[in-house]
């Protein structure tokens, strides 16, 4: 069975996001995400609010955003996999993570792709997602 949501305090943004209780509430919504190839020759799948992708070496990137944010008080969260058998591996934010530690800016993030052993590894398939005011 079909169901809907009904409901008066939707309201569409810019560009047709929506916003729910007007734009008063747009920090509840993600300010930015990313999907991509971090092997080889990085590249974007798909993405919100990032102009590019640099490629700092084995497993640490940094992700670019197109409009900043208003602060560097922002938090990330995000997943790592590979087409290859690998287990056991996460993402690390710039801002806590080894030699990137406080290296975020209102626009760029430091990620890492890490195995469980904390070194880094390029992987096929990195998604990450920016929440801030």
């Amino acid at each position: 069975m079909a169901s809907n949501v009904v409901s008066d305090n939707f309201e569409t943004g810019s560009g047709g996001v929506p916003q729910l209780g007007g734009a008063d509430r747009q920090t509840q919504w993600c300010k930015a995400w990313v999907n991509f190839n971090g092997t080889g020759t990085v590249a974007i799948r798909d993405s919100y609010n990032v102009s590019s992708i640099t490629d700092n070496g084995t497993g640490n990137y940094t992700v670019n955003f197109t409009t900043a944010f208003a602060d560097v008080n922002y938090s990330m969260s995000g997943s790592v996999g590979s087409t290859d058998a690998v287990s056991g591996m996460w993402l690390g934010s710039g801002s806590n993570v080894g030699a990137f530690y406080n290296n975020d800016t209102v626009s760029s993030s430091k990620v890492q792709a890490l195995f469980a052993s904390g070194n880094t590894a390029d992987t096929t398939h990195i998604k990450a997602m920016f929440f801030s005011n």
